[in-house]
């Protein structure tokens, strides 16, 4: 893995915030095929640089929980690498669209409250892993890379 690229794609993504709009690009890395790089050397790369968690999309678990883990740990003002590993379904889908154009989530009838609204804070962002193959043969959502600003190619 190129440790320098990695680098340089996490300090333009700490810089990148666009004032007219008050919102901080989301990160993709993308796995190339003929990569044997693994999720986790890339998270524990990010991890030397930057106080991170990773969260899981996978078979096993439900957007619900997905967004509240991210949630969490926005709260705690870290940044989340998010590794993708089944179709993004529209509850999980509408809330990183809802993150790439305003900021914030915005979720209805979240934890009793009718509408929950909570912006990505200033320290915190959110990193996408995903291999290329699956990003293009699985994902349903056709325009899944415009939701990101920076994007690795590993």
């Amino acid at each position: 893995m190129e440790k320098e690229k990695l680098k340089q794609f996490l300090e333009l993504l700490q810089r990148i915030k666009h004032p007219q709009k008050r919102t901080f690009d989301l990160g993709l890395v993308v796995k190339e095929s003929k990569s044997e790089v693994k999720s986790d050397e890339v998270f524990k790369e990010i991890q030397k640089e930057i106080k991170i968690e990773k969260v899981v999309y996978d078979e096993k678990v439900f957007d619900d929980d997905v967004i509240e883990q991210i949630i969490n740990l926005f709260k705690d003002k870290k940044w989340v690498f998010l590794e993708i590993r089944k179709d993004i379904k529209s509850p999980l889908l509408n809330q990183l669209k809802h993150l790439a154009n305003y900021n914030s989530f915005q979720l209805i009838d979240y934890k009793g409250q009718d509408v929950f609204e909570m912006k990505m804070p200033e320290e915190s962002r959110l990193i996408v892993f995903a291999e290329r193959d699956f990003i293009e043969n699985k994902i349903s959502y056709p325009y899944f890379y415009t939701l990101f600003g920076p994007i690795l190619s590993i």
